[in-house]
């Protein structure tokens, strides 16, 4: 059984500063890393009866000598997406590479405006810095930040269980409002209030591949609070040592998903404290990942440019 987390909204004064803290509940930005050079047109029609191993839509040939993919790995990057989707798929997975880690999300807001660019820029640069190894010798992960909707209409509280009518919890708003899930997008909401469990002391609340957030004028604290929820949806969940408790110090834990890391930073653990575990290893290579709806050739929909 999957606990989730959440985030309860209690303000204390540290160092001069007011921070909501975390309770003890039970449980398009992109990267500046770059897709792929493509091919031209005919030659990729040229190239398209050729031997195609991995069935990623690619032939071998060209993912030898023209992306540097592996002819045998429908996924060089183990991101998720086949080498032939974030090729070919720039409309739906904008700046995708092959060779690195890209994770994409939606990003829906009840309210007038969204993620400010100070938020986005943290974050985004968050991932780019993740001690984590890709195929063609960088590291870190870019995660792509695509702004949808905003001025949604929220009846009421936004709930992080599916309850009966319209408009008040997680699910209503992926379901209704969400254009890029069969592209494996996460969906992050942004509104005035949230509940977790029915409880709306909490200030946000991650499941499975969706989160929904509230936001601070701090910069740092709405970035951590994205962060947290987020590693979450990703499935860092409260079951794990450390998770959303207060036992572990930073230096014991040091991880945004400590509650005494939480609106203090906005990284995930490296394996190197106390606690061991390798989070950023995790969000890389086992994240919870939103399904991709692709044909066999690696492309999906109207969105890619079929060969």
């Amino acid at each position: 059984m999957v606990r989730f987390g959440a985030i309860v909204l209690v303000t204390v004064l540290l160092a001069g500063v007011v921070f909501p803290v975390a309770g003890m509940s039970p449980q398009v930005n992109t990267a500046s890393g770059g897709g792929a050079d493509t091919p031209n047109v005919q030659q990729a029609q040229a190239d398209a009866n050729a031997t195609d191993t991995d069935g990623d839509g690619l032939s071998d040939s060209l993912e030898r000598s023209v992306y540097g993919t592996d002819p045998t790995d429908a996924d060089t990057d183990g991101d998720g997406y086949p080498d032939g989707m974030e090729v070919r798929c720039e409309q739906a997975i904008p700046d995708a590479d092959p060779l690195r880690t890209d994770i994409y999300v939606e990003v829906d807001s009840t309210q007038a405006t969204t993620l400010s660019d100070p938020v986005r820029t943290s974050i985004v640069e968050t991932f780019e810095n993740a001690p984590v190894s890709n195929p063609d010798d960088s590291t870190g992960i870019d995660i792509h930040l695509v702004t949808d909707d905003t001025n949604l209409s929220a009846n009421g509280t936004v709930h992080s269980k599916s309850r009966a009518g319209v408009g008040n919890d997680i699910y209503d708003f992926r379901a209704n409002h969400s254009e890029y899930r069969s592209e494996g997008y996460y969906y992050v909401l942004l509104t005035d209030d949230v509940a977790y469990n029915g409880d709306d002391y909490f200030v946000g609340a991650g499941r499975p591949e969706i989160a929904a957030m509230e936001r601070f004028d701090s910069t740092k604290i709405t970035a951590s609070l994205f962060m947290h929820e987020f590693g979450h949806a990703m499935g860092l969940d409260a079951h794990q040592d450390g998770i959303d408790e207060e036992r572990y110090s930073r230096t014991e834990y040091d991880s945004v998903m400590n509650y005494n890391g939480l609106y203090r930073q906005l990284t995930y653990s490296n394996g190197t404290d106390s606690v061991g575990r390798n989070e950023w290893q995790f969000v890389a290579e086992n994240r919870t990942q939103p399904d991709i709806e692709c044909v066999e050739n690696g492309t999906c929909s109207s969105r890619c440019t079929q060969n």
